[in-house]
């Protein structure tokens, strides 16, 4: 029979689980709603998100760290083009690609909608301690490791 300490950490773990569902729910729900306000489609935003995490990187690379196909990538990369937010430009370390641009004037129209949100986060960390923050990264690269883009993101970083 489960002890109460048991009972109680099985309890917590639940909770864990059920705030991080809500989290992520709540941050896809946040982004689809910007997506519309500023008219573009989701999976570009999120296109553009990862740009930001990368910076410029090869459509082929952003269609794996995405899971999109490179068909697919060029579709997204059009539209984001086309909207001012990305440029292509030829790879200067191999002629038959091009590396994915962000256009930081028009990624400044995004400031609006994540920067209030990025100071109260930041605001809540202050709160924390040094360990507590290792924790909570600790947490979430562990999270992160799980889908298996940790690894592609590491990867891309390096090219």
């Amino acid at each position: 029979m489960p002890t109460t300490s048991n009972r109680k950490r099985t309890q917590t773990i639940e909770s864990v689980v059920q705030a991080l569902r809500h989290f992520i729910v709540g941050v896809i729900l946040y982004n689809q709603r910007v997506a519309e306000q500023v008219g573009v489609h989701s999976t570009d935003l999120q296109c553009i998100h990862v740009l930001v995490l990368l910076g410029p990187v090869t459509p082929g690379t952003l269609a794996e760290c995405t899971g999109l196909t490179t068909g697919g990538i060029t579709v997204v990369l059009d539209r984001l083009e086309k909207a001012g937010y990305t440029r292509r430009e030829r790879n200067p370390a191999d002629r038959r690609s091009v590396l994915i641009y962000l256009q930081p004037e028009k990624l400044q129209e995004l400031g609006p909608y994540y920067d209030a949100i990025t100071k109260e986060m930041n605001t809540h960390l202050t709160g924390f301690s040094e360990r507590e923050l290792e924790t909570v990264l600790e947490f979430f690269s562990k999270m992160n490791s799980i889908r298996g883009d940790q690894t592609k993101f590491k990867d891309a970083k390096n090219l």
